[in-house]
């Protein structure tokens, strides 16, 4: 009996994480580009790109033309900074931005 809870305990010992800073460096990192990321609000999306926080929550609605992407969890709306997805919206916003102004 001792041998069969020695190899249990040994089976729990194997699976337990030790470096919980290496768990979370993984478990913030995205399936499409490997680099970490971070979970914000809308207001602090807000303070980063210097925009009211009004229109980054009107940009997270459906009927926004291209929306900010976002993760709606109940009420409460957060955004990925960093992650592929923001980044490919932030540089379609300023490629329209930029042909809006060549043909002003």
């Amino acid at each position: 009996m001792p041998s069969d809870l020695s190899a249990v305990a040994r089976t729990a010992t194997h699976f337990q994480i030790t470096d919980t800073k290496q768990l979370q460096e993984a478990s913030a990192r995205t399936a499409h580009n490997n680099a970490p990321f971070e979970v914000v609000d809308s207001e602090e999306l807000a303070r980063r790109w210097c925009l009211p926080e009004s229109w980054i929550r009107e940009q997270t609605r459906s009927r926004a033309v291209d929306p900010i992407p976002h993760v709606r969890l109940g009420r409460y709306v957060r955004f990925e900074w960093n992650s592929p997805e923001l980044l490919q919206w932030w540089n379609r916003r300023r490629a329209f931005i930029k042909s809006q102004l060549t043909y002003a």
